[in-house]
């Protein structure tokens, strides 16, 4: 028993050393190869710089998705902690399989049912008839038997003892080992569904990234047109054709957008420096972003929900999680009712929270299709405002071509059709984020 507790103790160790590996590789001892608790550190202290040095960020001009996808996976210290976890979890489990073993081949022995004579009923049943005369010098013998007797019983207690012993070490690698098991299925599906979660998780900060430069782009625009209304009030108040208030408010406006510039440039620094610092590349405020790749955005047809629900990665712990608990009610040896009690009941609570689990994913299942539906009818009416633009726009570019419009209110007019080509590219990129949601919830990873 203690062996196999030291055991499991230092697999964990060996866990919690592995996960701190890629945090501890640039960490340098002053004089020795010891690693300082933090009872044992200094205050005030400047941490070195080999120490939080991130090393050498690669520098990059263009962005598309496809890079942002490789990269985040190649620099998430998460998924790496995950793979690292996997591996030690191997190594217990071969330190476990080793220790059983040796359990195996290990016996307690077993007790003899011999006993000698320890009356003269039972000498004479043995031996036959004795002579009455010779029976007085049995008497010692008889003592002596007894005596033996009382040992060699003692002798079966302790290897009785000793083999209930070693089945209770048995019965508890047994289920160590189980546990190990269920715990690197678990991560197994931990990895996968970490892989899945960060490509989407980049791909929606991407996506957020060019809606952003989209904006931006617009507001700029726009910006320019407001510009535009201010030279042209100034110039009828040169003329005496409208009052300086006219003026004002016209420059008023051109505060104002400046304003939301400002911000959005703010934003997008902000998420360019964070895109760039999830990949490990090196920032530039110059970094060209490429467009998502074309798809054609369809009606999301939702799959059957036992189907979406057999591949969650959620469920499968879950079922991993009752597995679990029914072999600890397997493998227990108990002979308190109360004990037996509360392992029949783990399994029970195990169960409950599964079922618990299923109503809450299907909940966000129905939310997900929800959100896509919603998703791509604001694409629809994008796409449809987009049009109607357009043939605006050719109403108003045969006005102006027959001098009917002012150049002014026509480039006015022209921008509509901007905003509106703007608008539908940004619901473009929201439906794409959702499908890439819709896919990814079909792939078994439910948000």
């Amino acid at each position: 028993m203690k062996r196999c507790l030291s055991a499991m103790i230092s697999s964990l160790l060996c866990l919690g050393l592995l996960s701190a590996g890629p945090a501890a590789a640039y960490a340098k001892a002053d004089d020795d190869n010891t690693i300082r608790t933090g009872k044992e550190a200094t205050v005030h202290k400047v941490l070195k710089d080999s120490f939080i040095d991130s090393g050498s960020l690669v520098p990059i001009k263009r962005l598309d998705l496809d890079t942002v996808l490789k990269l985040s996976l190649d620099h998430s210290l998460n998924y790496r902690l995950l793979t690292y976890k996997l591996t030690a979890l191997k190594l217990n489990e071969g330190s476990l399989k080793e220790q059983k073993r040796e359990l195996d081949n290990a016996s307690g022995g077993a007790g003899s049912s011999y006993t000698l004579p320890g009356s003269i009923e039972e000498m004479q049943e043995k031996y036959g008839e004795i002579p009455e005369e010779m029976l007085p010098f049995l008497y010692p013998t008889l003592e002596t038997n007894m005596v033996v007797n009382q040992l060699l019983n003692g002798v079966g207690n302790i290897s009785d003892a000793m083999n209930k012993q070693l089945q209770g070490q048995r019965d508890q690698l047994v289920l160590a080992l189980k546990q190990v098991e269920l715990e690197q299925s678990n991560t197994v599906l931990d990895l996968e569904e970490a892989r899945i979660g960060i490509k989407l998780q980049m791909t929606s900060q991407f996506a957020e990234l060019l809606s952003l430069d989209n904006q931006l782009n617009m507001a700029q625009e726009y910006l320019a047109i407001l510009k535009a209304d201010v030279r042209r009030a100034e110039l009828l108040q040169e003329a005496g054709m409208t009052s300086a208030a006219k003026v004002t408010e016209a420059q008023r406006e051109v505060q104002k957008q400046e304003q939301q510039i400002d911000g959005l440039k703010n934003k997008y620094e902000l998420a360019l420096v964070q895109l760039c610092f999830d990949l490990g590349i090196a920032y530039s405020p110059n970094i060209e972003l490429v467009d998502i790749p074309d798809f054609n955005p369809q009606p999301i047809s939702p799959l059957e929900r036992e189907r979406i629900l057999a591949k969650s990665f959620e469920m499968k712990r879950q079922w991993n999680s009752i597995i679990l608990a029914k072999q600890q009610e397997t493998h227990t040896r108990s002979s308190s009712e109360d004990q037996r009690d509360l392992l029949e009941m783990n399994v029970r609570i195990a169960e409950q929270q599964a079922e618990k689990a299923r109503i809450d994913l299907n909940k966000k299942v129905d939310e997900l299709y929800s959100n896509a539906e919603m998703a791509y009818k604001a694409y629809q009416n994008a796409a449809d405002d987009y049009d109607n633009a357009k043939q605006d726009h050719i109403h108003m570019t045969k006005r102006y071509d027959n001098g009917l419009m002012s150049r002014h209110d026509y480039e006015k007019s022209a921008f509509v059709l901007t905003q509106q080509e703007t608008m539908k590219e940004l619901a473009r990129i929201q439906l794409y984020v959702v499908q890439r949601s819709v896919d990814a919830l079909e792939e078994g990873f439910i948000m």
